[in-house]
């Protein structure tokens, strides 16, 4: 069974980045960071020692590694069939017009991250005929230490560390069109996923992508 992780994202618009979320009317990123709670515990002093008791060593913690993802083989394979008709999966996937023939991947993101001969996976939702509204998701196998890399060198975006990963997000007002655009970035267990999106609210978007990965 494939874990999930929860990351928050509120849409300017109308939600909250699964993401990501981005619409019209500028709704605020919800923080989703993790709290932690400290506990301080007293004890009473301890009894002398019986020199006739063995001592057990107590037991060595151990860390639970991240799961390793994978890259999915369709762009279908990405999300929740049905989830998201209502919303980007109701545009065309990956229109001749929007990402060429054969698709031409964008350069950026984790680009200089790139596992040679890794496996990638890049997916518009645009309609052509529309100026701005579009929604793309970009899965990239990865070398784990460049791809955190790529994530420290970003600027103005909200991290979070995550039990799988750690995710960042940034929502800004596009500069031409009075709507919101989102560009969300994650890696975790060898694995890069960017998505990007502008004038699409995608509640729980980067939630559905990451269970359909790890």
């Amino acid at each position: 069974m494939r874990r999930s992780t929860t990351f928050a994202v509120t849409a300017a618009l109308a939600v909250g980045l699964a993401l990501t979320g981005c619409a019209q009317d500028g709704a605020s990123v919800a923080d989703r960071t993790p709290s932690a709670t400290d506990a301080v515990a007293t004890s009473a002093p301890a009894a002398p020692a019986d020199p006739t008791d063995t001592a057990t060593p107590a037991p060595t913690p151990t860390s639970t590694a991240a799961a390793e993802g994978s890259v999915p083989s369709t762009c279908t394979d990405l999300i929740t069939a049905g989830k998201w008709d209502d919303s980007f999966a109701a545009a065309p996937l990956n229109d001749p017009s929007v990402v060429g023939d054969p698709i031409t991947i964008p350069k950026g993101g984790f680009t200089d991250a790139l596992q040679p001969d890794g496996k990638r996976l890049y997916c518009v939702w645009k309609d052509p005929r529309t100026d701005i509204s579009y929604l793309s998701i970009q899965v990239d196998a990865v070398d784990a230490a460049a791809a955190t890399g790529v994530l420290d060198a970003l600027s103005g975006y909200d991290c979070v560390d995550a039990d799988q990963g750690r995710s960042c997000q940034k929502t800004s007002q596009d500069q031409q069109y009075p709507v919101t655009d989102g560009d969300t970035y994650f890696t975790g267990g060898g694995i890069g996923i960017r998505i990007q999106q502008a004038n699409i609210p995608t509640d729980g978007l980067l939630d559905d992508v990451v269970a359909h990965v790890f």
